[in-house]
C-alpha cells in the first residue's frame, strides 16, 4: 500500500499550534476496508481531545491494504 498524501483533519483550527501525524494502516484481509465513519479522542498524560473525524473529501479512505495520514491540529503540547 501507498500513502497518497497527508490529509488535514477537517477541524484543524488555524489558530492551533502543535501537529500529530496520524497513519492508519488498514489489514489486507478481505472485508478489511469500511466505508462507514470512524472517529477517535485522543488522549494525553494531561489533556485530550474533543472526538475527531477521520474523513477525505476527495478519496477514498480506510480501503483494504491502505495506508491513510492524516495530519491534527491542537491547541498546546500534551506532554
Amino acid at each position: 500500500a501507498i500513502v497518497v498524501g497527508v490529509t488535514p483533519m477537517i477541524d484543524n483550527q488555524a489558530s492551533d499550534r502543535y501537529f500529530y501525524q496520524i497513519l492508519v494502516f488498514t489489514g489486507r484481509r478481505r472485508h478489511a476496508g469500511t466505508r462507514s465513519n470512524v472517529s477517535f479522542v485522543l488522549y494525553g498524560d494531561h489533556d485530550q481531545s474533543q472526538v475527531r473525524l477521520f474523513s477525505d473529501p476527495h478519496r477514498s479512505i480506510f480501503q483494504r491494504g491502505g495506508i491513510d495520514a492524516f495530519v491534527m491540529s491542537v491547541p498546546s503540547e500534551w506532554t
